[in-house]
């Protein structure tokens, strides 16, 4: 197998974003904050799946970033920072804002964004 292109790493890279970010979302469901607070199982499930979003998005090129500026690309790898290496803080609250208040944003700007990068390498919408 030969390794991707780099506009293909971006494209998978995306790709993983968004779907980690849908998962949360799913995961998360309607779930109250206070039900997230008491449910360690759900908030292990949804951190996970942030950190992937997070690990995703710091392999994105520099050149794709450039492509949707309006993606908080910094924040989204700092947030994956901070969940990777400082487990002592976690705040779960915020965890939970982040899904609720800025998941559905991005995986609207992140499909877009895959949208481009598939035509740009010619892969068809699987």
């Amino acid at each position: 197998m030969s390794p991707l292109d780099p506009r293909e790493r971006d494209l998978v890279k995306c790709e993983d974003m968004r779907i980690h970010a849908e998962r949360a979302r799913e995961f998360l469901g309607t779930c109250a904050l206070e039900g997230f607070l008491k449910d360690d199982l759900l908030q292990a499930a949804v951190i996970r799946c942030v950190e992937v979003v997070g690990e995703a998005a710091r392999h994105v090129s520099d050149e794709t970033r450039r492509r949707d500026p309006d993606i908080p690309w910094s924040l989204i790898i700092g947030m994956r920072n901070v969940l990777i290496h400082n487990y002592g803080v976690v705040d779960p609250e915020r965890v939970y804002g982040v899904v609720t208040d800025h998941l559905p944003a991005l995986i609207s700007r992140i499909g877009d964004l895959i949208a481009a990068l598939e035509a740009d390498v010619g892969w068809q919408n699987r």
